[in-house]
């Protein structure tokens, strides 16, 4: 599931850790059982005990000594290795060498699901954290791209320091197309259900351009991750989340002639909320997912099915190829995409005439129990307390004809949901603003919710509006 803890660090050239990052080091690590450390030098096996006992060292002379630790190499057999990740509460993922090599120990050892799954708090230093993004570059071995682990979007270029001039060329060859937050060592990114604390000195480079890390720049960082905060409940996400009125899409596969022949692309599917009407026309049906879990999750539902094609990849930086569609929709996920990608992206890759279709819930439960609605407003007033705001409500369906769009057409539909006290609180569960409430305050606020609502006679009724957005590819 997603960590409680990432740490994303530069480099300790003395080997010891700053007082900004024991602290918060000293904040995270109450339990401290086992530490797992990860090799970038498979082979180095004499290197890779004493980097283990000298990491190990580090944190126990900051009074954060684990009762185990040890490192996975090549002499590590693939079912000891597992286990040591699943049963690790940290895992450090080492520097020092070749980050593809890295990546290729954690699979052949078969440790990927298995580090992607723990409960862990994960640390990377150097090579280690290069591996922690999706997309990653080793200049060191080349410019080329490479997909990293997936636990955060942050690309890291380490060690940076503006006196080395030919690897502060290489970070801006980098930035030539996409963006990199260049660390220099004794600096640090703390990430934690969405949240983003940094330490020490960090730079944004983009278009070869470099400028130190502004709160303006962590926000969006903030925001990108809060994109992924729904994959931490793959399967509260599967059971609670609306679905979609069999009119409406009985609506939309007339209107787009979705069927045998026709290629769709559904974007964020979640765990299928909306796909399995279209689906089920015999369409050539394909998805993209973000979420490593919630990908997973639409894998076992439909992975036999003959005409089902998904990717877990990010629709912001994914390359289609040549790929064109008849359709592409999204229920509840568009918006989580800036809205010039959005647009321009998804005019790129419809076919001519093709259909964009973009579909949303509106709810309301006041007009069914008034008090009701007035008992749980008032506890969202004194709980309703994000850490990160939720801010993308303002995304502009009707602004597609910039875009070059057609016209866009709305319509409406209508449907009704019943919930138990019990399901209405992990209804709420699957809000991205309300999980990222934080643990203590979450707590005491749902049990408020079910109490209210168990005193009502144990009953919500949402009304929803479904609301569709349709438009066309001149």
């Amino acid at each position: 599931m997603r960590k409680e803890l990432l740490a994303v660090f530069s480099g300790f050239p003395d080997h010891h850790f700053s007082e900004e990052i024991t602290k918060r080091l000293r904040e995270e690590l109450t339990v401290r059982k086992s530490i797992v450390f990860i090799t970038a030098c498979p082979l180095d096996y004499a290197q890779n005990d004493d980097d283990c006992n000298g990491m190990h060292e580090m944190f126990a002379e900051q009074g954060l000594t684990f009762e185990k630790h040890c490192v996975i190499d090549q002499r590590t057999e693939p079912t000891e290795a597992k286990q040591l990740v699943e049963h690790a509460d940290a895992i450090f993922l080492m520097g020092g060498g070749v980050c593809e090599e890295q990546l290729d120990l954690i699979r052949k050892k078969d440790c990927y699901e298995a580090l992607i799954d723990c409960h862990a708090a994960i640390f990377g230093v150097s090579a280690g954290s290069m591996n922690m993004a999706r997309n990653t570059v080793d200049f060191f071995e080349s410019m080329e791209p490479f997909p990293g682990l997936g636990l955060t979007n942050i690309t890291v270029s380490c060690h940076h320091d503006p006196a080395d001039t030919w690897r502060y060329e290489q970070t801006l060859k980098m930035s030539e197309d996409r963006v990199v937050y260049a660390m220099e060592d004794m600096s640090a990114f703390f990430i934690k259900k969405g949240k983003i604390d940094i330490v020490g000195n960090i730079y944004r480079a983009e278009n070869r351009e470099l400028c130190r890390i502004t709160e303006d720049d962590i926000r969006e960082l903030e925001q990108d991750e809060f994109r992924r905060v729904f994959d931490t409940i793959p399967e509260q996400f599967d059971k609670f989340r609306p679905r979609y009125s069999e009119e409406l899409f009985s609506f939309l596969n007339d209107r787009a002639v979705i069927g045998p022949g026709k290629s769709v692309l559904e974007i964020g599917p979640g765990t299928g909320q909306a796909t399995e009407p279209v689906l089920r026309t015999g369409c050539e049906y394909h998805a993209i997912e973000l979420g490593e879990h919630l990908y997973r999750k639409m894998n076992e539902k439909y992975e036999k099915l003959p005409n089902f094609n998904i990717v877990n990849d990010d629709f912001i930086t994914h390359d289609f190829g040549d790929r064109k569609f008849d359709m592409i929709y999204s229920a509840a996920t568009i918006q989580w995409i800036p809205e010039k990608v959005a647009f321009s992206k998804t005019y790129e890759l419809l076919k001519p005439g093709g259909i964009l279709a973009m579909m949303l819930t509106s709810s309301e439960y006041r007009s069914n129990n008034e008090p009701l609605y007035e008992k749980i407003q008032a506890l969202y007033d004194k709980y309703y307390k994000p850490e990160i705001p939720y801010t993308h409500g303002k995304f502009r369906y009707t602004a597609a004809p910039e875009y070059g769009y057609s016209e866009v057409e709305r319509y409406e539909f209508k449907g009704q949901r019943v919930f138990t006290a019990e399901e209405y609180v992990n209804f709420n569960g699957t809000h991205c603003d309300h999980i990222v409430i934080p643990e203590m305050i979450r707590k005491e606020f749902f049990e408020k919710l079910k109490s209210v609502v168990l005193e009502a006679g144990n009953r919500v009724v949402f009304n929803d509006t479904y609301i569709l957005y349709l438009t066309k590819k001149s």
